[in-house]
């Protein structure tokens, strides 16, 4: 008889947020075993979009992008859709882990605080990764985010 895989509650957050009259999307982005020149080329691509500050560090895995500043849904789709084209991974880009992974240390790759973001997003990672000055940039402090929770075998 094969043993189960043990199953781990993870903290996730879904890309929509709302002010309590319409929803925007946030960009998430999961690149597995990324190169340098991977790297390079997405910080490139996201800093040419001019309209999004965010967030890139690195996971057990490989790397993440938060985007910080809601977008409309087409805007959300045009830029996801590239990603995928530029960058393919099997991601919806609807969910980003919250929660770390066993043994996992996320270090701050690099990040973009031009464009207003959620204020209540940036200290989520704020407090992870200190290094991000507070101070300047604007915000859109009226969204409210959107948590799940989750079952998975991943470590």
């Amino acid at each position: 008889m094969s043993e189960q895989p043990k199953m781990k509650k993870i903290i996730g957050l879904r890309n929509i947020v709302t002010d309590k009259e319409t929803w925007k999307y946030l960009l998430f982005y999961d690149i597995d075993s990324p190169s340098k020149a991977d790297i390079k080329h997405l910080i490139e691509y996201l800093d040419e979009l001019k309209c999004i500050s965010y967030i890139m560090y690195s996971t057990k895995a490989g790397l993440h992008v938060v985007g910080l500043t809601p977008l409309n849904s087409s805007m959300w789709g045009v830029i996801f859709a590239q990603l995928q084209m530029k960058f393919p991974e099997y991601y919806s880009g609807q969910t980003i882990r919250l929660s770390r992974k066993e043994g996992e240390k996320q270090e701050l790759i690099c990040c973009n605080l031009e464009y207003p973001v959620v204020i209540n997003l940036y200290n989520i990672y704020q407090k992870r990764f200190p290094k991000i000055d507070y101070e300047l940039f604007p915000t859109e402090e009226h969204w409210s985010l959107v948590f799940e929770k989750y079952w998975s075998v991943k470590t």
